[in-house]
């Protein structure tokens, strides 16, 4: 049971931080941990899913709101003009940058 209750403590942390993306950054926390994948490179909507662990089909919901808002940039593959490739704008790396500096409380003593 000990576990049980360290485990929600963690899941607590996440749904705050969650919370606080949503409120004050208008991002989910999907769309965080695309943008912070995408930081410095460009990726496949596979490769961003593989490393997300977020379905490929949630992960082109996800990049399709990021391109509404302005974060990402799509084009195609440089070898393969089928695959379609992700990159932050200019507006998705102002938007890493806020919420790299967020203040996350996550002392746990698990």
């Amino acid at each position: 049971m000990e576990c049980l209750c360290k485990i929600k403590t963690v899941f607590k942390k996440i749904h705050e931080f969650e919370q606080k993306l949503q409120t004050g950054h208008n991002v989910t926390i999907n769309e965080a941990m695309v943008i912070c994948c995408l930081c410095g490179t460009k990726k496949s909507s596979g490769g961003i899913a593989k490393e997300t662990e977020i379905s490929l089909s949630r992960t082109s919901r996800v990049l399709l709101s990021l391109e509404q808002k302005g974060y990402v940039k799509r084009s195609l593959g440089d070898k393969d003009k089928r695959l379609m490739m992700f990159v932050l704008s200019e507006a998705g790396k102002m938007k890493l940058a806020e919420i790299n500096s967020l203040n996350v409380n996550l002392n746990l003593e698990i």
